[in-house]
């Protein structure tokens, strides 16, 4: 199982391989948004081609952690998937821990053809109303207290 990062121009993506764990997700999306090439507003590409979504991420509670990231990119994410399973899976898990709620994610089977859709044109031609501010970019990483987003379990009361 794994999920990395890496960048390539203006195109941040994650890769994500076999079984993994939304807590992964999260890892990778901090450590990669870290790296000094990191430069905002960037494009955004989910390689999910060879993932599997497991029980450890059916869970529905929250996850102890999340990330305040929507300014550092542009507003149409793509995901490419192996099956419609695997996609709507890894949309959900992004949703449940960032601020990307009602950003448009666009949905491939071909990498190539995403990442050509990513990069037909800039991002204000593609949605005039986007006014990404690359200077006040600072992504927010939010972890429980006990920083590895489990919950605490609670003591009994004598």
């Amino acid at each position: 199982m794994s999920v990395n990062s890496n960048i390539k121009g203006d195109i941040f993506t994650l890769v994500v391989e076999g079984p993994f764990s939304i807590r992964e997700l999260f890892d990778a999306l901090q450590q990669g948004m870290g790296v000094s090439d990191f430069k905002a507003p960037m494009r955004a590409l989910i390689d999910a081609r060879n993932a599997i979504v497991d029980s450890s991420c059916e869970n529905n509670e929250e996850p102890g952690f999340y990330a305040e990231i929507s300014h550092c990119f542009t507003p149409g994410w793509a995901i490419v998937a192996s099956s419609d399973g695997v996609l709507f899976d890894m949309a959900r898990l992004i949703c449940t821990f960032t601020d990307l709620r009602g950003v448009e994610m666009r949905a491939y089977s071909d990498i190539d053809e995403a990442k050509s859709r990513l990069t037909w044109n800039n991002s204000f031609q593609q949605d005039p109303f986007c006014f990404v501010q690359t200077l006040d970019c600072r992504p927010n990483f939010i972890r429980s207290p006990d920083q590895d987003g489990a919950k605490t379990p609670k003591t009994a009361k004598t």
